[in-house]
């Protein structure tokens, strides 16, 4: 399982540059598949002019058969505090099923029926997470919280699954809180494979002279069954070959993805695992960007359909 801290490492490293080059590193044999994204990110040349904009608001859409519970199960426990506008609390969405007794009124909030929405806190001011990572220049927050799927009790057993999502924001990545130290870029990590890392690096999200350069992530990570789930994040987009560096071999292609606002993971025939002998995948999709809502989606595939597997330098099932 991959801690909370190792993923603030992961953003603070100094990797690859963005656009040209990309990395990719052996990764520890213990971490598990993941997935970032950057939700949203200012023009520190122009404070307050985003570069990858969306809308202040988070969409939690469950489109499969199978209830998902969302945050630690306390029911006053608040979830990922300072992120939202006003306190959020764990749920639960009920699935595409045979309603009983259990579920019948517990189908969201006020969106929409099997989905919630989270207003955010303002985007163009970094958001004051609970974790907060040490010896930066510029503040930089991350907060985690378990979902599971097929559990409306916040509990995993052997028919669930689970992972984490993180949030993350810094008021600009620039570097150590030292005397003379330079700005650097952020590295997020954009997905692994449990088996290796592929990064980008972008001077984008470095602090301007005149003003902080806000930058939100947003990262899922495979927990139980962890070796199970596998990223998609090269099928949502298409990827980019770029000249690798770091730990990769240079000048050999790594593929990247062509986009960094979309990323997903996929569990292969989660219907058996869960016991419904439905033959589907579970697939779990972040994305962001283009002036629309964040979204975390949640999809129910059709097991014979591997168009979302990995199949370029990865097992398929």
């Amino acid at each position: 399982m991959l801690k909370r801290k190792s993923i603030i490492c992961s953003l603070l490293l100094f990797l690859t540059a963005f656009g040209s080059v990309a990395f990719a590193a052996a990764a520890v044999t213990t971490t598990p598949p993941y997935a970032s994204i950057v939700a949203y990110n200012s023009n520190s040349k122009t404070p307050n002019s985003p570069n990858i904009s969306t809308i202040g608001v988070l969409d939690i859409i469950n489109m499969t058969p199978w209830d998902i519970s969302v945050g630690p199960g306390l029911a006053t426990t608040p979830m990922l505090p300072g992120m939202t506008t006003v306190q959020w609390t764990p749920f639960w969405l009920a699935g595409f099923h045979t309603p009983n007794s259990a579920n019948t009124t517990n189908f969201g909030g006020s969106f929409a029926y099997h989905s919630y929405q989270v207003a955010l806190s303002n985007l163009n001011n970094a958001w004051v997470l609970k974790n907060s990572a040490p010896n930066t220049a510029q503040p930089t927050y991350y907060d985690t919280i378990p979902i599971i799927f097929n559990s409306n009790s916040f509990a995993q057993a052997a028919n669930t699954a689970a992972l984490n999502f993180t949030a993350t924001s810094s008021a600009g990545f620039a570097g150590a809180a030292s005397p003379g130290a330079a700005p650097y870029p952020a590295t997020a990590i954009s997905f692994g494979d449990g088996t290796n890392n592929y990064g980008w690096e972008s001077n984008d999200t470095v602090a301007g002279s005149a003003s902080p350069n806000v930058t939100q992530f947003l990262t899922i990570e495979g927990l139980q069954g962890g070796k199970t789930w596998k990223p998609i994040t090269n099928n949502l987009g298409g990827v980019v070959g770029n000249p690798g560096v770091g730990g990769s071999t240079p000048g050999a292609n790594v593929s990247s993805p062509t986009y960094l606002t979309v990323a997903g993971l996929v569990y292969p025939d989660f219907s058996s695992v869960a016991g419904d002998n439905e033959n589907l995948d579970l697939v779990v999709i972040l994305q962001s960007g283009g002036h629309g809502d964040m979204q975390l989606l949640f999809l129910a595939v059709p097991t014979f359909n591997d168009a979302f597997l990995p199949t370029a330098g990865a097992i398929k099932r």
